[in-house]
């Protein structure tokens, strides 16, 4: 038997010489790197699909039955990614209240104005014209059905509704007129109740008509809403 340590025929160990450092670190740059779990490889867009396939799930199950697991699977990532961009389902909730998809921002751009009739030709249309459009509709769905039906969703799109409408009367005509947040909550209240009826519960007539003879009806009573002319019943009313 021969030992380890006096083995004459066993190979001598070889210098590392630069040449061969080199070729060894242009090797390990050149191997393909493999893709991180959970990251689709070249996807820039994870976190907006994340969120899509959340609103999608919120419309067709509701809150209570869609979970982090059908999210990601839905979306084709780990679960654990989804925990990444959102911490939890109310997190995920959270963000799609404040995305582009959800119609709480409405009344973040609106343009300043001095003629009432023009604003609320512009908040009827614009507001309303997220659920007409297919691409929005679904979430706009899926925001209402989870905020109506459970209390931490709930006070998510409150707050977020409630900031829009203190944001718009502030910036729009109407913030130097009597009672303004006042009148922004209660023109807010209407188009989401219009919505509801027309696009969720489907009641006709309204669920029948085309866009434009919807809005004729819809704008005269927002524009009562605003109106300044308009004013609280006092305690001999």
């Amino acid at each position: 038997m021969t030992s380890k340590g006096t083995d004459s025929s066993a190979t001598p160990a070889r210098k590392s010489t630069p040449a061969s450092r080199t070729a060894t670190s242009t090797a390990k740059r050149t191997r393909p790197q493999r893709a991180r779990s959970g990251r689709r490889p070249g996807d820039s867009g994870t976190r907006e699909q994340i969120l899509e396939s959340a609103l999608h799930l919120f419309a067709d199950r509701g809150y209570a039955r869609t979970t982090i697991r059908a999210i990601a699977e839905d979306a084709g990532v780990d679960p654990a990614l989804v925990h990444h961009f959102f911490g939890n389902k109310e997190g995920v909730f959270d963000a799609a209240v404040n995305s582009p998809f959800s119609v709480s921002m409405t009344f973040d751009t609106m343009p300043e104005s001095q003629t009432g009739t023009s604003e609320a030709v512009w908040i009827a249309r614009r507001y309303l014209g997220f659920w007409e459009n297919e691409r929005t509709r679904y979430a706009m769905t899926a925001i209402y059905r989870a905020g109506l039906a459970d209390s931490a969703t709930s006070d998510v799109l409150r707050a977020r509704v409630e900031a829009s409408a203190k944001g718009w009367a502030s910036r729009s005509g109407y913030r130097d007129r009597p009672d303004s947040e006042v009148r922004a909550a209660l023109a807010a209240s209407h188009l989401a109740g219009l919505a509801i009826m027309r696009y969720i519960l489907r009641l006709n007539p309204l669920a029948e008509m085309t866009f434009e003879e919807f809005l004729s009806w819809v704008v005269p009573s927002l524009e009562l809403r605003l109106s300044v002319e308009l004013e609280p019943l006092g305690p001999q009313d």
